[in-house]
Formats: structure tokens, sequence, C-alpha cells
């Protein structure tokens, strides 16, 4: 190898670094399924008392239409529909058993 020419070594430039290249794609919708199972998971534990239920159902279908493809937009579509069966549940076993209901309002005074 003869070394003797005058020209300039040739460097090549290097990428800058990317940080946290590991980070998932951002998804779309992913608040609204994180929204559906919170207020999914309340709509059950409450049993569907305060309509949790509905704003389960809601953010869970609008994740979805946005393209999440999460888990948790579907558990929160069950749980608010569970919520909601237990609601109808309640408002049936109210309607066909008032004198219990009496009985409740007697003892909250009312």
């Amino acid at each position: 190898m003869d070394n003797n020419n005058n020209e300039a070594p040739q460097y090549y430039e290097q990428p800058a670094p990317s940080w946290n290249n590991d980070a998932p794609a951002n998804e779309p919708g992913k608040g609204l399924a994180i929204a559906s199972l919170v207020t999914g998971i309340l709509s059950v534990v409450c049993c569907g008392a305060l309509f949790i239920w509905l704003a389960a159902i809601i953010c869970a279908v609008i994740a979805k239409s946005k393209g999440n493809k999460s888990a948790m937009a579907t558990v929160g579509l069950i749980l608010g529909i569970v919520g909601a069966c237990l609601c109808l549940i309640g408002v049936i076993y109210n309607l066909t058993h008032p004198e219990q209901l009496q009985d409740v309002y007697n003892m909250l005074g009312m």
C-alpha cells in the first residue's frame, strides 16, 4: 500500500444516537381504553348503580373505533356490559319487590 498520496482521509458521518428505541408506538385511543377498563371495574363493583357502565361502554366503543386493539378496551367493554346487566337485575328486583324498597326508605328516614 502506498500511503504517499496527499488526499485527506474520508470520514463518514455517524448517525445521531437515537434514544429510547424500545418505546412502543403510540397506540390510538389508549387513554380511552384505560378509562373504559377503570369505569368497567367500577361499574361491576358498584353493581351498575351509578350508571358508570355507560361510560365504560362508550369509552370502549370509541377506543375500538380509533383502532385500539388492546385487551383493555375489550375487557372494559365486557365489564361495562356486566355492569349494565347488574343494573337491570337491580331495577327488575326493585320493581317486583317494592316492599323491600319501602323498608330501605323507612330505615333511611325517608
